[in-house]
């Protein structure tokens, strides 16, 4: 809708209305008696004990992949090969007899991911396509109703509810582009949403953004973490405090989180991240609880942590609930780092927890001896001075460090050098560049690393 003339051209309390309107046909759709009996659904299994939801994963399993033997041509095809039957999954463990996907299996394959038996609506969204696979993904309805009562479950762990205040700051191209005054954001009545503009949100406009986030008073907010990160630094550097009274949390997905940024919001906003980690596949999906710490959510689909020889897991996830096109042993590309097995976590769910989700399949520096350094957001948070910045490689020998520096200030680049080789050795040229913004993907999130190699 965004890029249609009409909602352009429009003024603000038109593009109001139009948001409004949009907003009462997704809940009519995602929002109405099945999601909501979905929600009850997850709620009540979120507590379940250990054995009990072993037992609720092999039956979910053994039905989709069933339903894939049956309906699906490439599974149809895939087992065949490998010799295996739906009949010998008998226990968690045999899934293992299934071939693993891989995105190169599911873009060559194409149409023959889909059920031959499907009814009902689809919906389709893409991969980012950073591997060089751009793939279109396709949902049935079921599936966006779960999907969505998993994300309000996430959502009421931070503290919200359906209904309540919230902010929006994502990728959606709320505000057009040659908007070059404020406001840069819109309001959904439907949704009871602040939809603000990731786009436009840098150091010189972030006092607005602001204002109208406390103007709003929000209960929570579903953000981009570069997006509440900027806000949350300009505010510290400002020495400024956050003046709304009803925020409780912050719901972050898409890009990498640290404790830096934690404590940053912690300090800038009062309240905390409650990080969400997901894929266009719907196969897994880690969360933090109240707690803090990030729990693989096994109600949402079955995740195999398979361990790799540096001490963290690759990620392998089965989609419980998209029958239209399922996604079974699928390799994401993404690393978590584990806990001791033997750690319970505090809020009481069997969910098993995971210390850190290390970075998707793109997200590191090569270094010219051929490491793969991940988390290069922690050697920008030991810059001082900065609002934003991005690692960039585009030779094996040579990292650039674009940097934009807090309203005021200057960074010391041999302080900003030194942080990046503490992180990744003496073996690369580092240089630093100031910038007055880092560009955004056609997604509005702001990438750590930008490789070109």
């Amino acid at each position: 809708m965004y890029s249609l003339p009409v909602y352009k051209r429009s003024p603000v309390w038109l593009q109001n209305m139009m948001l409004s309107a949009r907003g009462y046909g997704r809940r009519t759709l995602r929002e109405g008696s099945a999601f909501r009996r979905e929600l009850e659904e997850v709620e009540r299994t979120q507590w379940l004990g250990r054995v009990a939801m072993q037992r609720l994963q092999l039956e979910r399993l053994q039905k989709v992949v069933r339903h894939a033997a049956l309906h699906v041509p490439y599974y149809r095809e895939s087992f065949a090969a490998a010799g295996f039957s739906p009949d010998q999954l008998v226990a968690l463990e045999d899934v293992q007899r299934i071939p693993v996907l891989t995105k190169r299996n599911a873009f060559d394959a194409g149409e023959r991911m889909l059920a031959e038996n499907a009814l009902g609506p689809r919906f389709s969204n893409s991969t980012s396509g950073t591997t060089g696979m751009s793939m279109k993904v396709q949902r049935d309805l079921q599936s966006i109703n779960r999907e969505n009562a998993f994300v309000w479950r996430q959502c009421i762990w931070a503290g919200g509810r359906p209904g309540d205040r919230r902010v929006w700051i994502r990728g959606d191209k709320i505000v057009p582009a040659d908007v070059k005054a404020p406001p840069f954001w819109r309001y959904s009545k439907a949704d009871n949403m602040l939809m603000m503009s990731s786009y436009h949100l840098s150091e010189q406009s972030a006092e607005h953004y602001i204002r109208a986030i406390e103007a709003f008073d929000p209960v929570f907010g579903m953000v981009y973490p570069s997006a509440v990160l900027l806000l949350a630094r300009y505010m510290v550097n400002a020495g400024r405090t956050y003046r709304g009274k009803s925020l409780r949390g912050f719901m972050t997905s898409s890009e990498t989180v640290t404790d830096e940024h934690r404590r940053l919001v912690q300090e800038a906003f009062g309240c905390r991240i409650f990080d969400w980690y997901g894929s266009a596949e719907r196969v897994t999906a880690i969360g933090n609880c109240e707690h803090g710490n990030y729990h693989v959510i096994s109600d949402y689909g079955f995740t195999e942590l398979a361990p790799k020889e540096d001490g963290t897991c690759e990620v392998i996830g089965t989609s419980f609930d998209n029958f239209l096109m399922p996604w079974i042993r699928y390799r994401l590309g993404d690393s978590i780092m584990p806990v001791d097995p033997g750690y319970t976590c505090p809020c009481g769910r069997a969910f098993p927890v995971v210390k850190q989700i290390v970075g998707r399949v793109e997200d590191y520096v090569l270094t010219p001896d051929g490491r793969h350094v991940f988390m290069m957001s922690n050697a920008l948070d030991h810059i001082p001075n900065l609002l934003e910045g991005q690692v960039r490689q585009d030779s094996v020998d040579e990292v650039q460090i674009l940097i934009v520096p807090a309203p005021g200030t200057q960074i010391d680049k041999a302080a900003a050098v030194a942080a990046a080789k503490a992180q990744l050795g003496e073996g690369l040229l580092i240089s630093v560049r100031e910038v007055a913004e880092i560009p955004r993907t056609s997604n509005g999130k702001l990438r750590v690393v930008v490789r070109t190699i």
